[in-house]
């Protein structure tokens, strides 16, 4: 039996595009400058507790935050010494300020970038994240989009 054009297009709807870059969203990243309120909001919505760490490297405390069909949350807020997070919470309080990607070699996906035409400006060169079990991380500003974070993949 043919499928309908309804169908097809339905079929197609359900394929992911391409992805140029190899990237997977991970995580929203939401600053803030005490966590006890983020908490409570992501906990009435069905959010569940994930890890949580002070990270000397980012001189920030980090805490996930899961949900079945929502978005995982990392909430960030500082920790004792200076770090480039302060300056975002003066500037504008808490919000969301970064998107965080997978990808199996973020090498590749900054080449990608780079030959897609996506101006950026690396932040943060990788360097190991204890709430991610010591896999690298690295930050970029893409202009006129804003701040990622690439994540290698485990293995």
């Amino acid at each position: 039996m043919r499928g309908t054009v309804r169908d097809e297009h339905m079929h197609q709807a359900m394929r992911p595009p391409a992805n140029h870059f190899g990237l997977s969203f991970h995580h929203l990243g939401l600053g803030v400058p005490a966590p006890q309120a983020a908490f409570r909001y992501l906990e009435a919505l069905g959010y569940t507790v994930g890890n949580a760490v002070f990270d000397p490297l980012q001189r920030v405390n980090l805490a996930m935050r899961h949900h079945v069909v929502m978005p995982d949350v990392e909430v960030i807020w500082p920790g004792d010494a200076p770090s480039p997070l302060d300056r975002l919470l003066r500037k504008n309080g808490s919000m969301i300020y970064h998107v965080c990607y997978e990808a199996a070699s973020p090498e590749a996906a900054v080449a990608a970038m780079e030959d897609a035409g996506v101006e950026f400006t690396q932040v943060s060169p990788p360097q190991p994240a204890l709430l991610f079990g010591g896999r690298e991380v690295s930050f970029y500003s893409l202009a006129d989009i804003g701040l990622i974070e690439l994540l290698r993949a485990p293995g």
